[in-house]
């Protein structure tokens, strides 16, 4: 009893550790150029702003083909196989291979981009610049430091860079001409943590250069293309109503509604990512060793997760003049109004998040994944095209909105009918 009791406090304890690390990631990733915007907004205005934006926006489709869908299945790989140096070994450097690939084909997507697209015709080192983050998501092992339940280092480092990162953009973007600067800025931090956090791995974990067994590396492929193919139709939730608006819209309405999206994404991420990203390697355990067991700790889980949802979304709504006011300033009034249409999102996207990352990730169901996306998409993209063009920017608060509330029914659904199966 003494022994278990032991581990069950270690256990918690590295939970625990987990939770506030990746806190602290969100922290960098998404708090940090939260702080900056207040500069950046006023700095670049609205119409500059939307610019830059814009090309953030393009190049996420692009980032969805560099993280395939590792961030979920190369994790919960690791964390079954941890014990197992060589196996990790073989998973780390399979995956690292993967993504370099993957990297070289999306700066192929964005040369097509070049001669079909006018936008990124019209600004083409804009785009450059943009495109140059995903090379620090190929370097940046977040994944692996998931499967193996320790990120408090890597928590670290993100967290120094992110911040030198940060406080350089305030030094060098002074003007509406300094966009594109800021975008460059925005990409080589991330491109310095990756490289900082994959030295690390490697001396830590003994992970030198390794020659991947064949079968680890298309077994890694296939049950990575269900989640990436999910991932392109969750990326529409949040990209495809600023794509849309850029379309049909100004650059001053992108940049007012980019600017109050910014603020809900950094609501999300700092909420429900760490939760879902330090829970899924326990889940998937769990559900594993015990599915009754299992089944107790996700509904717990999800119980206590929607009352937070429920306040978080009701401070967002009542909060939302204050937070434009000091976040974005005097020329983003219109954001007011989007911000409070978007604040059901935080409690929409958690219940959404737990249900698939913990609940069909964690029972192994990646393969349901492509239906989840599928359905959700087609609704986005309907959605998108009805609400903006008829609705103007608030259209797609209404869109995101649907497709979430469509993700939530679909996964209800599906895990019922594998619960009584």
């Amino acid at each position: 009893m003494g022994i278990r009791a032991t581990y069950n406090k270690l256990a918690h304890n590295t939970l625990m550790q987990n939770i506030a690390s990746l806190g602290l990631v969100q922290l960098a990733n998404y708090a940090i150029p939260l702080l900056i915007m207040p500069f950046i907004t006023r700095a670049l205005g609205p119409e500059a702003f939307g610019k830059a934006s814009y090309a953030q926006n393009i190049i996420a489709y692009l980032t969805i083909i560099v993280n395939y869908g590792f961030e979920y299945t190369a994790t919960q790989d690791v964390a079954l196989n941890r014990e197992d140096k060589d196996k990790t070994r073989h998973i780390f450097w399979s995956v690292m291979k993967f993504k370099t690939v993957l990297l070289s084909i999306s700066l192929i997507a964005l040369a097509l981009l070049y001669f079909f697209f006018d936008k990124v015709n019209e600004d083409p080192s804009l785009y450059i610049y943009a495109w140059l983050i995903n090379v620090g998501f190929v370097m940046f092992p977040t994944w692996f430091f998931q499967g193996m339940e320790n990120m408090k280092k890597m928590a670290v480092f993100n967290f120094i860079t992110k911040l030198c990162g940060a406080i350089l953009t305030i030094a060098v973007v002074s003007s509406p001409e300094d966009y594109r600067l800021y975008i460059l800025v925005l990409s080589l931090s991330y491109i310095a943590v990756g490289v900082v956090s994959f030295a690390y791995v490697l001396r830590k974990y003994d992970l030198t250069p390794y020659q991947t067994n064949k079968e680890t590396y298309i077994s890694g492929i296939k049950k990575g293309f269900p989640v990436f193919i999910n991932n392109i139709f969750v990326c529409l939730y949040t990209t495809l109503g600023i794509t849309i608006i850029g379309i049909y819209l100004s650059d001053y309405e992108v940049g007012i509604y980019t600017g109050a999206q910014k603020i809900i994404v950094a609501i999300l991420m700092l909420t429900s990512m760490p939760l879902n990203t330090s829970l899924y390697p326990i889940m998937s355990r769990k559900f594993r060793e015990n599915r009754a067991e299992g089944t107790h700790f996700f509904k717990k889980t999800l119980k206590i997760s929607i009352l937070a949802g429920i306040i978080i979304s009701a401070m967002t709504f009542f909060l939302s003049e204050l937070v434009v006011k000091i976040l974005l300033g005097g020329m983003y009034e219109d954001s007011i109004t989007i911000i409070r249409a978007l604040s059901p999102l935080p409690l929409l996207v958690i219940i959404a998040s737990i249900l698939t990352v913990l609940g069909l990730y964690g029972l192994q169901q990646q393969k349901k994944a492509p239906i989840v996306g599928l359905t959700v998409g087609i609704i986005c993209v309907v959605a998108n095209l009805f609400f903006i063009p008829k609705y103007g920017i608030i259209g797609a608060a209404i869109a995101w909105a649907c497709a979430q509330i469509a993700e939530i029914l679909i996964d209800i659904t599906l895990l019922s009918a594998n619960r009584k199966r």
